[in-house]
């Protein structure tokens, strides 16, 4: 056996202090003893490994990366420097292959090389080999039940497998493993957020602010979370100190622009979303689809028209991006073609969109509109001379018709046809139509109604998940509504249960009507014709709203911000009879009735029937 020299023990002595010093967290003198160590000997292998390791925990992988391969040049038969290597190019976006080539390479040298597996089943992971990957972390939890990674890892798994209620099992093991690793519990809220789980995550966010004060990260999904649930005000206060500690990130600054734009701080949400833009990957779409609802709260919609397309390649929006065949429409002469109109988003979103299509009818050869069913029998009954039907698509959303020459998806066409604010001023309204003989006959039905003013209402919408509900109204939380004042109310409210529609019977015997002949959910037009026979609406925020400004009907919509909706306004441009009253941001909305009913009040204070017959075409309308 070889006797090592003197000056070879004093290189591993000073080797081996190196190491406790990285151990315990002392990387600078760490650094300083492998320096000594490559003054001596500049290619030694341990030194330049242990050396690029230590970058690598100081935030430097591209430093870590150089040096870990002077390292493998040196010695390419030790597995764990490729396995460090790995780790390094983890930290600066590596491809999966290269992740997963270096991890196999380590495996060759040594199969029992426990971190290069673990980095296996995250490159694997990242590919969407999910099967395999699944292999190899259940393997690290068997083998080594106390390899916190590996559980961390697999949850990471099972979110992208789109097991997220999995993943929160794994993750809060990995908290009870490693209870002062804040990483842990961010993993963790991040797969309740994607549950739609905001309770617990409030108690397990609480605990982890209190374990880690001031971390950047625990802050930000703590924004997140209140952000989800509709608290603005609350989640401004968490996003600006995490983005304070951590200003160049640019998932901070996307997260408190869209908490400023929700708080109605529309000024700071561009300012904010600018500075994302400044640090984002070029091709982030996130950025550009909040950068186009910044704008148009700003009432920029020159450039938030610009970037309102980004919504189609944001993985967060929920809209869908159909695909077509032929090409898509740009604004050139079409008056010998025919178009195919197609929506993305909600039923709401389409019937406000559908306020352009007079216009574009007019410059087409022929317009084919594709909706929802019932979407497709109302805007038939308003635009005859088009055909419109219910969508034609293939489950990858691929359009199973070809009876057309080019497609436009009907939000963009503001492009055309709504540049700017005063192309709102110029447009027709109403264009849409109802049914009228059917709105006098439910008019008749309403005793009284020569004398005193009709009002519709609806308080919330069918979905009442959390985040939305603090928008909303119960049916005792809209009763002052009906209370204040001598009038006749009618219900607009679709899916209403039973039991709210029998509190305002027993509370407002005679008072409140209900016409359960009307499916005020699937028949848009039996919708359209009782809200034509109103005097005014108050609604939230759903399409009972839209309904009412489609007709031109005066209106009060209460509602969380929607900067498409207002575009920098204080009501909708889309629709010129509407007024929209944001309720608080920091407490129940509730609260806020008392300022809806004196709204409702200063518009109704010289009501006559005029406007109201007039629209139903009966005498006593000029």
């Amino acid at each position: 056996m070889a006797t090592q020299t003197a000056p070879q023990k004093k290189l591993l002595e000073k080797l081996i202090k190196g190491v406790n010093y990285q151990k315990a967290g002392e990387l600078e003198k760490a650094q300083r003893c492998y320096q000594q160590v490559l003054k001596k000997v500049p290619n030694h292998p341990d030194a330049l490994n242990l050396l690029g390791v230590s970058y690598r925990q100081l935030g430097y992988p591209k430093r870590a990366t150089e040096l870990i391969q002077r390292a493998i040049a040196a010695n390419p038969k030790e597995a764990s420097f490729y396995t460090n290597l790995a780790r390094a190019m983890m930290d600066t976006g590596a491809e999966p292959d290269t992740l997963l080539a270096l991890s196999n390479k380590a495996l060759s040298l040594n199969p029992n090389e426990r971190e290069a597996r673990n980095i296996k089943g995250i490159a694997l992971t990242k590919k969407g080999d999910f099967k395999e990957a699944e292999y190899l972390f259940q393997g690290l939890i068997v083998e080594f039940p106390e390899h916190v990674d590996a559980y961390q890892n697999f949850g990471m798994l099972l979110m992208d497998a789109g097991q997220a209620e999995h993943a929160v099992n794994f993750f809060t093991k990995a908290v009870m493993m490693a209870p002062n690793n804040p990483n842990n519990y961010i993993q963790r809220a991040r797969a309740r957020l994607k549950l739609k789980q905001y309770e617990p995550s409030q108690y397990e966010l609480t605990e982890a602010l209190e374990r880690f004060p001031g971390n950047s990260d625990v802050e930000h999904e703590a924004a997140r979370l209140l952000f989800s649930m509709n608290e603005a005000r609350k989640s401004v206060e968490y996003a600006e100190k995490s983005l304070k500690s951590d200003p160049t990130n640019h998932h901070k600054a996307i997260t408190l622009g869209v908490s400023y734009l929700m708080n109605r701080q529309a000024r700071e949400s561009l300012e904010t979303l600018k500075l994302a833009k400044k640090y984002a990957p070029e091709d982030n779409k996130t950025v550009d689809w909040n950068l186009s609802l910044a704008y148009l709260a700003n009432g920029d919609l020159k450039n938030g028209w610009a970037l309102h397309k980004a919504r189609f390649e944001d993985k967060g929006t929920k809209v869908h991006d159909r695909k077509f065949d032929v090409p898509e429409w740009r604004g050139e002469d079409i008056s010998d073609k025919t178009v195919l109109v197609w929506s993305d988003q909600g039923l709401g979103d389409a019937l406000r969109a559908g306020t352009m299509l007079p216009e574009l009818i007019e410059r087409a050869g022929k317009v084919i509109v594709e909706l929802s069913e019932k979407g497709a029998k109302f805007f038939q009954y308003s635009f005859p001379q088009t055909l419109c039907r219910r969508s034609e698509m293939d489950k990858d959303l691929r359009s199973t018709k070809s009876d057309y020459d080019l497609h436009t998806n009907i939000t963009d066409l503001v492009e055309f046809f709504r540049p700017d604010l005063d192309a709102f001023k110029r447009a027709p309204c109403p264009v849409y139509s109802f049914e009228k003989e059917r709105a006098q006959g439910y008019l008749q039905r309403l005793e009284g109604h020569e004398n005193k003013p009709v009002i519709g209402i609806s308080w919330r919408s069918k979905n009442l998940a959390p985040n939305r509900a603090r928008y909303y109204l119960s049916a005792p939380g809209i009763a002052p509504v009906i209370a204040s004042r001598d009038a006749i109310f009618v219900n607009l409210q679709y899916k209403a249960v039973d039991k709210e529609i029998a509190f305002f019977q027993e509370k407002f015997d005679g008072k409140f009507n209900v016409f359960e002949d009307v499916d005020l959910f699937d028949d848009l037009l039996g919708a359209a014709a009782l809200t034509a026979c109103c005097d005014f609406v108050v609604s939230a925020n759903t399409s009972v709203a839209d309904m009412a400004g489609l007709l031109n009907v005066p209106s009060i919509r209460f509602g969380q911000q929607e900067a498409a909706l207002n575009l920098g306004q204080d009501n909708p441009p889309w629709y010129p009879s509407m007024t929209y009253m944001h309720p608080y941001t920091d407490r129940p909305c509730a609260e806020f009735v008392p300022e809806i009913i004196k709204e409702m009040d200063r518009q109704l204070e010289d009501w006559t029937p005029e406007r109201r017959n007039k629209r139903l075409e009966l005498s006593g309308g000029s």
